[in-house]
């Protein structure tokens, strides 16, 4: 498969789950293995984003600066950790429903737990947004320079 048939199959898979957590579908609540369905999908979104955002960038592979190379280290980790993302959700959680509890004993699956949980999230979601922003402009500062 070529490039822009990557792009378009991660692009109909993000929207696909974008759609059916937008509509609330039940779907997402049908357990797969005493998973719910629901955080299968978000599992794969994270990987599919994540994976667009590498691939529509070229792999952040044309400027050689040091400022490229640590954002395509900061983009490969991103993707490393999207794809851990369940082991670790279930790791903070201490379940596979990732729910939390203010009663809970020590920091597996309490409010603080909680937290770090949607931080890594939010930040798996806008991460890669930041740093293709930020390559881009690098690309087009680099690109005005030599001109």
């Amino acid at each position: 498969m070529n490039k822009r048939k990557y792009l378009q199959f991660l692009i109909v898979v993000i929207l696909g789950i974008i759609i059916l957590f937008a509509t609330g579908s039940s779907a997402l609540t049908y357990n797969i293995f005493s998973i719910p369905f629901g955080n299968i999908l978000v599992w794969f979104g994270l990987i599919a984003l994540q994976l667009f955002a590498f691939i529509s960038v070229n792999g952040f592979k044309i400027n050689k600066t040091y400022i490229a190379k640590v954002i395509r280290l900061l983009i490969t980790l991103l993707i490393f950790v999207s794809i851990s993302w369940f082991g670790i959700a279930y790791t903070i959680s201490g379940n596979v429903n990732f729910n939390f509890n203010s009663t809970a004993e020590g920091f597996v699956g309490s409010p603080k737990a909680s937290i770090l949980y949607w931080n890594i999230l939010y930040t798996l979601i806008s991460g890669q947004f930041v740093l293709m922003i930020t390559y881009n402009l690098l690309r087009f500062f680099m690109k005005l320079k030599k001109q």
